[in-house]
């Protein structure tokens, strides 16, 4: 279950740590609080994103297409319009500066390798998950490493990708912190897969609004793998994506709490003297009440059928 938590300001900073790559940004005015809070905010939105597809695609195969398309709309809101919005406060990625975004992605698929690498160790003994987690992580040492190449100035080709079909399970597949790890808040396997999907999709738009064709190709290769391969293996494995009852309740839990975050944010940044973010996360809480009154209305017509 992915349920973005809501943690104080100060948690979230700590939180955040190392998963926040050193940018050349110029200095902000907006508090550090606030900064770190939106791109925690950002890192849930991606990670929605991957989540509502994964369920639209279980949708798919149950025969509604309808209830897919909820997912898949609510999807691109999440991503198109908060996690844009919540870079854009954070201040996350320079726009048109390639050289920045090529270690800002250095940075982020070498934690991710090392983050799988370290949970793939604590799996249980003979757990399948364990061989998915590191092969995922031997690709984000790959990655890291034609980055390095394209920030040193030879562009290589983008990885064969090696697409994988989101399996439905009839239940989760794990339980306790080893499946949070997996699959819960925003800084879980899953989710950093979709945090590197979503990096590498601006990458390759500032690429090629700078003209830099061959660095695009790069980066979108870099994205159909996270979406086509990484996140699916994982969630497979994990056993993440499950029948439409429950994928809606699920949907229901996270909105509610998006709800609970985007509020706590509110607060924080008004606090902090910050009307501008409070507004945005106030504006975005909104969206996700809208959200969590779909997913609920579509789990009662479900429930009626």
């Amino acid at each position: 279950m992915r349920i973005r938590y809501v943690l104080p300001a100060v948690a979230v900073v700590a939180a955040l740590g190392t998963a926040i790559p050193a940018t050349a940004a110029p200095p902000s005015p907006t508090p550090a609080s606030v900064l770190a809070n939106a791109f925690y905010a950002a890192r849930t939105e991606s990670a929605a994103f991957q989540q509502y597809s994964g369920y639209a695609t279980a949708a798919d195969d149950s025969g509604r297409p309808e209830l897919a398309g909820v997912w898949r709309t609510v999807a691109t809101v999440e991503y198109y319009d908060h996690w844009m919005a919540d870079t854009a406060l954070a201040g996350q990625y320079q726009s048109g500066d390639n050289t920045t975004n090529l270690r800002v992605a250095i940075s982020q698929a070498t934690q991710t390798a090392s983050a799988d690498s370290a949970l793939a160790a604590k799996a249980p003994t003979g757990s399948p998950v364990a061989g998915v987690l590191r092969a995922v992580a031997a690709r984000e040492t790959a990655d890291a490493t034609l980055l390095q190449q394209a920030l040193n100035g030879s562009v290589p080709a983008a990885p064969a990708v090696m697409s994988v079909p989101v399996h439905p399970s009839a239940k989760p597949l794990y339980s306790g912190s080893f499946y949070s790890g997996l699959t819960g808040d925003a800084n879980s396997a899953l989710s950093d897969a979709a945090l590197n999907w979503g990096e590498y999709q601006y990458f390759a738009r500032n690429a090629v609004n700078t003209g830099q064709a061959k660095l695009a190709q790069l980066f979108s290769g870099l994205e159909a793998q996270e979406m086509g391969q990484n996140w699916p293996a994982i969630s497979n494995a994990a056993g993440y994506v499950n029948g439409d009852a429950t994928n809606l309740s699920t949907s229901i839990a996270s909105e509610t709490g998006a709800i609970q975050m985007y509020a706590t944010f509110a607060s924080q940044a008004k606090k902090a003297g910050d009307a501008s973010a409070a507004s945005l996360f106030t504006e975005v809480q909104g969206d996700e009440t809208g959200h969590h009154g779909t997913f609920t209305t579509e789990l009662k017509q479900l429930a009626g059928t």
